[in-house]
């Protein structure tokens, strides 16, 4: 059974062209894509060039932390977070911090995984020492703080509290049984 259009053509013709069309779409819908998700990968990989300044910390916890990220000294952006990767101990995480030209930080400086607000993005600070002799390109911060973590806080809190009220009931009988 051949079913015709209006205009004479038959219903199979017109149904392989649609599906041509169809096809050429999908296929550069399908390269557009791998094209943007390409230059968002070449941009989130950071290639330091070769007249970078790096250094590099070693944390605990890097919650948060994103390739990329701003290094900052006195609250202002001065670099950028590199790579990360595990320690040689296996269980820590070691963290590039890469300046686009030498920076002079005391060798005695330390560097804290700090928060944008309360749940703002996390961003490396790097507090300056009062030492002379100045940190030199590979060089590794001694004095590191984690980030904080803002469930761990709460639950520090909510145990601190309920240790309080225990110890508060536990005063009370103590004065209910002294007073009879």
């Amino acid at each position: 059974m051949i079913f015709y259009l209006t205009k004479g053509k038959k219903l199979s013709q017109m149904t392989g062209m649609k599906m041509n069309k169809e096809i050429t779409v999908g296929v550069l819908l399908t390269a557009l894509l791998a094209g943007i998700l390409t230059v968002v990968h070449n941009r989130s990989v950071h290639h330091h060039s070769p007249n970078s300044f790096v250094l590099s910390a070693t944390f605990t916890k890097a919650d948060g932390l994103m390739p990329n990220g701003e290094v900052r000294l006195a609250g202002i952006q001065v670099g950028q977070i590199g790579k990360q990767f595990l320690a040689d101990n296996g269980y820590q995480v070691r963290v590039e911090l890469v300046f686009d030209h030498p920076m002079d930080i005391p060798v005695d400086s330390s560097v804290s995984i700090e928060t944008d607000g309360i749940m703002g993005a996390k961003h490396i600070e790097i507090l300056p020492g009062g030492d002379e002799e100045m940190m030199q390109n590979g060089d590794s911060f001694s004095y590191t703080q984690d980030s904080l973590i803002l469930n761990e806080l709460l639950d520090k809190v909510n145990a601190f509290m309920k240790e309080k009220k225990s110890k508060e009931d536990a005063l009370k009988n103590n004065q209910q049984q002294e007073v009879l």
